[in-house]
């Protein structure tokens, strides 16, 4: 019971009960309107405090991932009024950082920069314990990532075929360096020994910077590199560039071709950049983010600050989009990687 006093008569001075039940009523009603409001107004369901947003960037700090996700958020801080953070994680190739953000709450203060390693890891790795499409929600598609095919200097060859002819005459003598098993570069070179029927041995590394002295020095005969690590060591003349795994040249080397050009386009994987959130995260987060996203990479500065990391910018398409690409990835790597007999270790 609830008592009510009115001020007035007698009469009304008297204290009136009224049962609990009806006004029970009367809240809940309200409490079901505001609820109903919030399912079809994306405000209430959008991020909900000040605090950061994390971008963890699932490699060494100082590559190409970390400077782009720090590039992103600089951009997505200003749009949406809330800091970023960029936080390297890496190890397996990834997967590290990646099972960190598959565990994190699904708020859309936790996000992901994923590479194509995202969907080959699950496919190489035993110990791999998420999954890359049903652990992860798509906030927005970034970019995709040319990949340069280059060799120390000192070798003194001036094309991918030449290189080719060595590695036949020198057949599990040479070698070239691996940042992590799955990734484009790893790939790229897999597929270049399968199409040109070469034995070249893979020499991994816990990412592209920890091997980039070895293969400065002449001690690793061949890499492919993301265009922003090679561009200055072609420029200096230490590494000779001989393809780019593009469609068409790039303007930054426009004298190298590219894979077809060179005589192998059967041997090119081009990997892409995108932004995830833990499965889970409100539509309405998730749209919230993509917005932000679609409104950096529209941002004429932040593509010309891509395409000097060696980057290319594309459309950020919607998380649905995003959802099938992961789905469409995975399936595709799985039946290569049946094709070409890798297992997982």
């Amino acid at each position: 019971w609830i008592r009510m006093t009115y001020a007035g008569s007698d009469k009304h001075n008297k204290e009136t009960p009224m049962k609990l039940k009806s006004y029970a009523r009367l809240m809940l009603r309200h409490l079901l309107a505001a609820a109903l409001l919030g399912s079809v107004m994306p405000g209430f369901a959008q991020l909900t405090s000040s605090r950061p947003v994390t971008i963890v960037a699932p490699f060494p700090s100082g590559g190409t991932p970390d400077l782009a996700a720090r590039l992103l958020g600089e951009s997505m801080s200003a749009a949406l009024q809330r800091p970023f953070l960029v936080d390297p994680k890496p190890g397996a190739n990834g997967s590290i950082g990646t099972a960190h953000v598959a565990q994190s709450v699904p708020d859309g203060h936790t996000l992901l920069l994923a590479t194509l390693s995202h969907v080959t890891n699950p496919l190489l790795q035993a110990d791999v314990r998420w999954n890359p499409v049903t652990d992860f929600a798509g906030v927005a598609m970034l970019a995709t990532a040319p990949v340069v095919a280059v060799i120390p200097s000192s070798l003194q060859l001036d094309s991918l075929r030449a290189f080719v002819e060595l590695a036949r005459a020198r057949p599990g003598k040479l070698n070239y360096l691996m940042p992590g098993l799955g990734t484009s570069m790893h790939l790229n070179t897999e597929l270049l020994k399968r199409t040109a029927d070469v034995d070249i041995v893979a020499i991994p590394y816990k990412g592209t910077p920890q091997g980039l002295p070895e293969l400065l020095r002449g001690d690793l005969s061949f890499a492919m590199l993301p265009l922003s690590t090679a561009l200055p060591h072609i420029k200096s003349g230490k590494l000779k560039a001989l393809a780019v795994v593009a469609p068409k040249r790039l303007d930054l080397i426009p004298n190298v071709p590219t894979m077809a050009e060179a005589g192998y386009a059967q041997a090119q994987v081009l990997s892409w950049y995108a932004l995830l959130a833990p499965a889970k995260t409100p539509a309405q987060v998730l749209t919230q983010l993509n917005r932000a996203a679609a409104d950096a990479l529209s941002d004429p500065k932040v593509q010309a600050r891509l395409e000097n990391l060696g980057i290319y910018p594309g459309v950020a398409g919607s998380p649905a989009e995003v959802d099938r690409m992961l789905k469409a990835e995975s399936q595709r790597w799985e039946k290569v990687f049946e094709e070409m007999k890798l297992e997982k270790r």
